[in-house]
């Protein structure tokens, strides 16, 4: 009973002082507020004096250069008028408000721009008086007079009007010193009751402070683990490849569970085999990782949540768990609907629920990046496959076709060796997709495109051009051999079976145009157009050949001396005819 009185006595006023606290706070926050409203006042009051007093320099200036025209005719004077008036616009543009609102002036109500109109409405009327008669003088000074008249009454007008809002200012000015005063009061004696509730909850809770040192040293290891997974995931976004990611994973990974042999398994492309991608800790059990394994062969992948158990005890063991008996902890790793893989964890200890409990969470939070981390690495390696690829066909871009074409025309150079060109053409394509739909087009061209990739060495290069077209680079061959490939290029396509893949299809067939440089076209700016205008030649021999280009014209299509027609199945060139 003592002791539930004495947490009362503490707590009691430490909530009366927090509720003053709160008090505190609301008022200074309505004083601020309203601080706030009355500086903005006083700077709206202080602006529109400025305002109105430059509208009233700016007639003066008017005033005083009609005056000067009035009296001489001279129209050098009329230069301030206008800068006068100019100025007039300027202020009435930039503040249309100030110029509509009512003042009070001698008991009567009118605008700031009505009273400007008055005089300026006079030394319009002068203006144009002076202009058909010339200088005033005698007694021709009435609407001179009349003008003086107005712009003295409008001076004292904004003399009365500018008077009442330093009196007005002057008002707010004291407001808000003694709001800041008392402002300040509050902010002190909250500074003050904090102080107080700060030492006094010190003192209060110092036993229940000391009783979480435990907890403390278990949140600073877990403040090191979240900021070495922090290193990590910033280290994956630096490096390029996904070898050099997956040392990085097991790096890192070895630092986060430093008392856990692990093993990262992510599946291979065929998705029927999880693979041991990274692996770190003590040599015994890391070495009794198994190298691959079926999905089903681990309890974590079945059901979908980590698995925890002893490989020495019967029950629900995964089946890639091999060596001695030891303690193991599987975590699915998973980002999107998509499972990436398996985070292994193992250690020899006996007791698989008392090894992994502190490293449970921990494990988790590393699940999570490594899924993250995985999704980004096949997101990188998806936009880098499209950067190159074309996305139909698979096979390289005109991207890559241009950087590897130079880089293998300067290394022809270099080696004083050849590199031959291939343009290859769908014969009727058009016709095809007119008849059959784009979609089976769509089939055809793959087909086509992965019959030719197939049929080349490691050494050539296959790229989609544009639209049917491909373009084959064969580097270090000569004209025969240059010939003899595209000769069973062409074979290999026209033996396509297209019954299977577009029924009610025939066959399909390919125009190919060989270039070799710089045997045939020594000008490597001009490589790709004269295997172009040779697959045209093709076209215009009957298709479903090969021709090798000849010389190097310029022009849309070589002419017959510059080309020969291969004939089909392997027979010597003969001229196009």
């Amino acid at each position: 009973m003592a002791q539930k009185h004495r947490s009362l006595a503490v707590i009691v006023p430490f909530f009366v002082g927090i509720l003053l606290l709160a008090i505190m706070a609301g008022s200074a926050l309505i004083l601020g507020i309203d601080v706030g409203r009355k500086s903005e006042t006083i700077r709206v009051l202080e602006s529109e004096s400025g305002e109105i007093q430059r509208s009233l320099s700016a007639l003066v200036d008017a005033e005083t250069g009609f005056r000067g025209y009035a009296l001489t005719g001279d129209a050098g004077y009329l230069e301030p008028y206008y800068q006068g008036l100019d100025r007039l616009r300027e202020i009435e543009n930039a503040s249309p408000d100030l110029f509509s609102a009512k003042l009070d002036i001698d008991g009567a109500t009118t605008s700031l721009s009505d009273l400007i109109a008055a005089p300026l409405e006079q030394f319009k009327l002068g203006i144009a008086q002076i202009e058909q008669h010339g200088p005033m003088g005698g007694g021709n000074l009435e609407i001179l007079a009349r003008s003086k008249q107005l712009v003295d009454g409008i001076r004292k007008a904004v003399g009365t009007t500018l008077a009442q809002r330093r009196d007005e200012i002057a008002a707010q000015g004291r407001d808000l010193d003694t709001q800041n005063l008392l402002a300040f009061g509050l902010v002190t004696a909250a500074g003050i009751i904090a102080i107080a509730l700060s030492v006094a909850q010190f003192f209060a809770f110092n036993r229940q402070l000391r009783r979480r040192e435990t907890t403390e040293a278990a949140l600073q290891l877990r403040s090191r683990e979240v900021e070495l997974a922090a290193d990590m995931t910033n280290a994956l976004q630096a490096v390029p490849t996904r070898e050099e990611s997956l040392l990085v994973i097991a790096d890192y990974s070895s630092k986060i569970v430093s008392d856990m042999t692990g093993g990262l398994y992510t599946y291979n492309n065929a998705r029927d085999q999880l693979v041991l991608s990274a692996s770190w800790g003590g040599e015994t059990v890391k070495s009794q990782l198994a190298e691959s394994f079926a999905p089903d062969q681990c309890w974590a992948l079945r059901r979908g949540t980590p698995h925890i158990a002893y490989s020495g005890n019967p029950g629900l063991n995964c089946h890639h768990v091999l060596g001695s008996p030891h303690s193991y902890m599987c975590v699915p790793i998973a980002a999107q609907g998509a499972v990436y893989g398996v985070l292994h964890l193992a250690t020899p200890q006996t007791d698989p629920e008392r090894a992994f409990d502190p490293v449970q969470d921990t494990a988790r939070g590393l699940a999570n990046r490594l899924s993250l981390a995985l999704a980004n690495m096949d997101l990188r390696e998806k936009l880098r496959s499209l950067a190159i690829r074309d996305p139909l066909t698979g096979l390289f871009n005109r991207r890559v076709l241009d950087e590897i074409l130079a880089r293998e025309l300067a290394r022809a150079d270099r080696a004083r060796s050849r590199l031959g060109v291939a343009m290859i053409d769908i014969d009727h394509f058009k016709g095809f997709n007119d008849q059959f739909g784009h979609k089976a087009g769509d089939v055809v061209l793959r087909a086509v495109c992965d019959q030719v990739a197939r049929m080349l060495r490691r050494s050539d290069l296959a790229c989609r051009y544009g639209g049917e077209e491909i373009v084959v680079l064969l580097p270090e061959i000569d004209l025969e051999n240059g010939v003899r490939v595209c000769e069973k290029l062409r074979e290999g396509v026209a033996n396509i079976d297209l019954g299977e893949l577009v029924p009610g299809a025939v066959r399909v067939t390919v125009s190919i145009g060989f270039s070799l440089y710089p045997d045939l076209c020594n000008d490597p700016t001009d490589i790709l157009a004269s295997a172009d205008r040779a697959m045209y030649e093709s076209k215009r021999n009957g298709r479903n050949k090969v021709t090798a280009y000849e010389g190097t014209s310029a022009g849309p299509a070589p002419s017959d001396d510059k080309a020969r027609a291969l004939a089909p199945a392997g027979s010597s060139a003969r001229a196009p005819g």
